[in-house]
């Protein structure tokens, strides 16, 4: 089940709103947990045993913390720290990781004996996400910076509440505990759910799933067969299909949080207006930026020990987020060619830099983020270098082609129109409108985001399903 998904929105959203409104206060928090439940059996109930054994041994692990740092234990409790962080990506590497490294191995003929049941398909739903959330609960518990929840149905709810089960926002396990007992639906939090879900909604079915038509189309051709104009076409088709698919998804979990009465991080802040690499990553799936910040970069130093500490620990952080992302290449090459930019930013230009007018720094930073998104989205490095080398004009020319004529004639509003939607003057225009307290402007904001809903379920309706893309990760 996706949460864009016909079932999903007007029968399983619907039934459990109302179950959470009418169940006691008491048991409000087992029945979300009961629903989160049944999200994760109806996609992968082969793996929900796995996911509740999961869910068990980082509870157990957090309660043995805390009892190791009453009694003073510093050197057992760092050995269950890391036997916690280890067997969590462990699980993740093994799952996402061991399938491609034997089958390499059998190609090289190393290994003849290894099994090909493994698959990446066969890895449960949300695992790069719920295998981060047990970790963060496992060092906020050793640290002192939260406590272990008493009941362990609430543990089992931070884990698989499911508006975030599939790709996040990544929230804190400190930022959570303290919500258990202290959150409500109320009529307020309910109103800004669904307006913000609804918003996720759109960007999803409405622009996503739209400009993602057009780049399949565009990447179904050859890569060597691509003229310039016709490689950046499909690159900017592919660069806001991944940002309003992702920032949809960011905004429908958060949306529903906001219903139940829970508060999500904010996942995106407009990075295509960047004006530098640092402030991109700043805006763009900020969760999980904030993770490896302070739960690898940080604990590894961070910036406290000089430039060459500071370089190797940049290098750690976006290697191991190239390997979150998946056991290709392109995702391996797409960490480093982040991390050597950011690395050069702040220590070989960062002087020149400031000198440079905002627009054509912000200009600058779009198109390295085209860029890497074109090396992210390739199936293997020879497509990867072919479609970047045609996008710089290498080997092929820059005339507008028939395909390029095609496809920016029939996307080209499309495109514009993603375009206008990734700054924000929309949301800037809603909330002026917002301002004034009277009857019409809540009366047109009503049939407003009925029509919007109206439209979204004709999309629905319409196109066939196409899941989020970062569910994959």
């Amino acid at each position: 089940m996706s949460l864009s998904q016909l079932l999903f929105v007007f029968l399983f959203l619907p039934v459990s709103l109302l179950l959470y409104r009418i169940a006691p206060q008491k048991t409000k928090n087992a029945v979300l947990l009961l629903l989160s439940l049944i999200f994760i059996a109806w996609g992968d109930l082969a793996n929900l045993p796995l996911i509740l054994c999961s869910v068990g041994f980082n509870y157990f692990t957090a309660l043995e913390l805390v009892l190791l740092s009453q009694a003073g234990s510093r050197v057992r409790k760092n050995l269950v720290l890391f036997s916690g962080i280890a067997a969590n990506i462990a699980l993740l590497f093994f799952f996402k990781y061991a399938a491609p490294l034997l089958g390499g191995l059998q190609g090289l003929g190393i290994s003849s004996n290894a099994s090909p049941a493994l698959s990446v398909s066969a890895a449960p739903i949300g695992i790069s996400f719920f295998s981060f959330s047990a970790v963060s609960c496992l060092v906020d518990v050793a640290t002192g910076r939260a406590r272990p929840a008493k009941n362990p149905l609430d543990f089992a709810l931070y884990i698989t509440f499911f508006p975030k089960m599939l790709s996040g926002p990544i929230v804190p396990y400190g930022q959570m505990e303290p919500q258990f007992t202290a959150h409500a639906m109320t009529a307020a939090s309910l109103e800004k759910g669904m307006r913000r879900f609804l918003v996720g909604l759109a960007k999803k079915v409405m622009l996503a799933d739209q400009l993602g038509l057009f780049y399949t189309e565009i990447a179904a051709l050859p890569a060597d067969s691509l003229s310039t104009v016709s490689a950046w076409s499909g690159a900017l088709f592919y660069s806001f299909m991944l940002y309003f698919d992702f920032s949809g998804y960011s905004d429908m979990a958060i949306g529903l949080g906001k219903m139940f009465g829970f508060t999500f991080p904010e996942n995106f802040d407009y990075p295509y207006l960047s004006r530098s690499i640092t402030d991109f990553w700043r805006r763009w799936h900020m969760s999980l930026g904030m993770w490896f910040r302070y739960y690898v970069y940080i604990p590894l130093g961070g910036s406290r020990k000089g430039n060459m500490c500071t370089i190797r620990n940049l290098l750690v952080v976006w290697l191991l987020t190239g390997i979150w992302h998946g056991a290709n290449l392109t995702f391996l090459v797409w960490g480093i060619y982040w991390g050597l930019l950011l690395i050069l930013e702040k220590f070989v230009f960062a002087n020149v830099l400031e000198k440079i007018p905002s627009v054509i720094r912000g200009t600058a930073v779009f198109v390295l983020a085209v860029i890497g998104w074109t090396v992210f989205s390739s199936s293997d490095l020879s497509q990867a270098l072919t479609r970047v080398s045609h996008m710089c004009g290498i080997g092929f020319p820059w005339a507008l082609d028939n395909t390029a004529r095609y496809h920016l004639s029939s996307g080209g509003l499309l495109l514009l129109i993603a375009m206008g939607g990734a700054t924000p003057l929309p949301a800037m225009l809603a909330n002026r409108l917002m301002k004034h307290d009277n009857m019409m402007i809540h009366v047109a904001s009503v049939i407003y985001f009925a029509l919007l809903l109206a439209s979204c379920t004709v999309c629905m309706v319409s196109g066939t399903y196409s899941s989020f893309l970062y569910a994959q990760f």
